[in-house]
């Protein structure tokens, strides 16, 4: 480096050289000078430097080679600071500072940036993101729908209903402070994850701040939790078990959140009603328990729905959740991955307090496995054993494909020595009669609620719910927003008041008069719902149409009995032609058998037959005759050949059966 820097100062191109020479250049051949050492090694690293030089020194009179040495340090100061720097701040960041990273494949990375997207300093950033949706771009974790949130209804303008921007900082260091401390919110792209997945789904996140204690952290974590439950404190949280991507590892997947729903707004009878949430409410006490705890019975209830479809059992399993502010995990036995092993991980990692469904049960292959089994064994062959003699099992005991869920298996995760506690589990299901009794018995099912189709009790309160007045039907009173004095807010919520308890009277006098045209126990309460909506601003017409409404479900009703019927007539009479051509097959290779068995016995026969006939051409008449006492104890084909080859008097060529002679009776 020194050699190069006294090679720069030592052979400097002058400025009045060059204008000596621009003025002789007339006179003189103009002559290239050679090329310094310095700008061939210049133009080694940088092509076209030199060029570069020469007109800048040419036009402005200035000579690059007087800086190099200048520019040359600078950039090696500039990349020891660099590497410096990098390395004092990771010292500093490993012994002097807390540092928490977020997962992106995680609830919590949600969380985070909802906070984050509400703080000053992400507002006022001057290089942001913007979304309408925060949450990770990992394809099984809950997407936050804000539609849900951002109701911007105000009157009856729809266009005020608008969807959220939400503005974060982009990748980056970013500082900003809480609670009188200095945090750093870092933001970066990890490049050395799959190059198939986006940006956002490689970011990597993080917040630190400086000390070794790192509580700061930890409280700025519970308080965006904390304001992030709020947002779902009057929903339902729905999760599905489902598969994390790339792996067969099962995971429960947050896919929405719906609006708690009361548990008035459920048709069911008053009695069972109030009997199901005082079970349940005993069952979540810490009492309850600690009572089962010390008498070691397992902390578990089991409830199980069943009734006709459109009764309202999924409708009672999402109000229960929400009464009782819980989450619902949705569990599919039907699914090519419910198997066992998947099964048993997702229930081992649901909390204590938590609904599992376990809906249309009836449908997954599980039911009368047992009995079915028994009655083949006892159906079989009941031989008896002999001592010596191997009993061969029956493989799958529950008639299942491999790999599939099990009865046994299900039993098992339900309440098995493995299986979770503190959760309510509810299964629902349209047809009782179909469960195998292992799966209902007491100690897994604790309740049993029945759901019958509408009486008149049921139909009424259908009714009431649909064309009730309630608070939210109508858009706010513009009157409210004026500036009255309290008679005449207290005059106008009086006036309120009474027009409310008209609207009840006249709905209930209508409810009355609907129930008394509609049979009972007839149509299910999702048929009756379905028709009162296409009428729910006009009371009065759905009470005129209902004598259609029922004429017309009836006639739908049989003409579907009618066509299932004749499929059934037509599946039996599939069955039994099938059966029967495969009792004539059966027939047909049974024949095909025992010919085969009648020829395959007299080939057998025909080598004994040929050899008795060469002996006996072979002997001579006297021999022949004394033997013919014996021959009379063997076959009768085999007596007749001889005593045809000993009157023939030659040999014979064909097969051993002997041909009468004419001389032969």
């Amino acid at each position: 480096m020194a050699s190069f820097f006294s090679i720069a100062m030592a052979n400097p191109l002058s400025g009045p050289s060059l204008g000596a020479n621009e003025s002789n250049s007339s006179a003189e051949p103009s002559t290239t000078p050679p090329q310094l050492p310095q700008l061939a090694m210049l133009d080694f690293f940088f092509p076209g430097f030199s060029m570069f030089a020469g007109a800048i020194q040419k036009y402005l009179h200035i000579d690059l080679n007087l800086y190099i040495p200048l520019l040359l340090l600078s950039g090696a100061l500039t990349i020891v600071w660099n590497y410096a720097s990098s390395y004092l701040w990771e010292q500093l960041e490993s012994h002097f500072m807390s540092v928490v990273d977020i997962r992106t494949d995680d609830e919590i990375y949600n969380i985070l940036m909802a906070w984050v997207a509400n703080q000053r300093f992400s507002q006022g950033a001057r290089r942001f993101v913007v979304n309408t949706n925060l949450n990770s771009r990992s394809w099984y974790l809950w997407r936050w729908d804000y539609d849900d949130d951002e109701d911007h209804e105000s009157g009856s303008d729809a266009k005020e209903k608008k969807k959220a921007l939400a503005y974060t900082p982009s990748f980056g260091s970013h500082y900003f402070w809480y609670r009188g401390r200095l945090l750093l919110f870092r933001r970066s792209s990890n490049r050395e994850q799959n190059s198939f997945m986006l940006v956002s789904e490689r970011e990597e996140i993080s917040i630190s701040c400086f000390g070794r204690n790192p509580w700061i952290l930890k409280e700025l974590l519970l308080e965006a939790r904390e304001m992030y439950v709020q947002k779902d404190e009057h929903k339902t949280l729905i999760y599905r078990g489902t598969l994390k991507p790339g792996s067969t590892e099962p995971t429960w997947q947050r896919c929405m959140a719906r609006a708690s729903r009361p548990f008035s707004t459920v048709i069911l009878n008053e009695k069972t009603k109030q009997d199901l949430i005082d079970d349940v409410t005993d069952y979540l006490k810490p009492s309850t328990q600690r009572w089962y705890a010390n008498r070691g019975i397992p902390y578990r209830r089991g409830y199980l729905l069943y009734g006709p479809p459109g009764t309202g059992k999924s409708s009672l399993s999402l109000a229960l959740a929400g009464f009782f502010k819980m989450r619902i995990y949705i569990v599919s036995l039907s699914s090519i991955t419910a198997n066992e092993e998947n099964l048993a991980s997702l229930f081992a990692e649901l909390p204590r307090r938590c609904v599992v469904l376990l809906e249309d049960i009836d449908t997954a292959g599980l039911t009368h496995t047992r009995e079915e089994n028994q009655q083949n064994r006892s159906t079989g062959d009941s031989d008896d054993m002999v001592p010596g003699q191997l009993t061969t099992g029956d493989g799958n005991t529950n008639n299942n494909p491999i790999g599939r869920l099990s009865l046994s298996g299900l039993l098992n995760i339900l309440d098995g020595v493995a299986s979770q506690e503190g959760r309510v589990l509810i299964m629902t299901t349209n047809h009782v009669d179909k469960l195998d009794k292992a799966l209902i018995r007491p100690g897994r099912v604790d309740m049993i609620v029945e759901f019958g189709l509408a009486d008149r009790g049921m139909t009424a309160a259908i009714f009431r719910a649909i064309f009730a007045r309630l608070d939210g039907d109508e858009s706010p009173d513009k009157t409210t927003e004026l500036s009255l004095d309290d008679e005449a807010k207290k005059k106008l919520e009086e006036e309120k008041v009474k027009k409310r308890a008209a609207d009840d009277d006249r709905v209930k006098a209508l409810a009355e008069e609907f129930t008394a045209k509609i049979p009972a126990h007839e149509f299910s309460p999702a048929e009756l719902q379905g028709y009162l909506m296409k009428y729910k601003r006009n009371a009065q017409a759905a009470i005129e149409n209902i004598e259609e409404f029922i004429e017309q479900t009836r006639k739908d009703r049989k003409e579907k009995e009618l066509k299932e019927a004749e499929e059934k007539r037509k599946a039996e009479a599939k069955r039994k032609e099938e059966k029967a051509k495969e009792a004539e097959e059966a027939k047909k290779k049974d024949a095909e058998t025992k010919k085969a068995d009648t020829e395959a016995s007299s080939s057998a026969a025909s080598p004994t037959s040929a050899g008795a006939s060469s002996v006996g051409e072979t002997t001579d008449d006297k021999k022949s005759e004394k033997s013919e006492p014996k021959e009379a104890e063997a076959p009768t084909e085999v007596k007749l050949e001889v005593k045809a080859s000993g009157e023939s008097g030659h040999a014979r060529q064909d097969s051993g059966y002997v041909t009468p002679t004419s001389g032969e009776p």
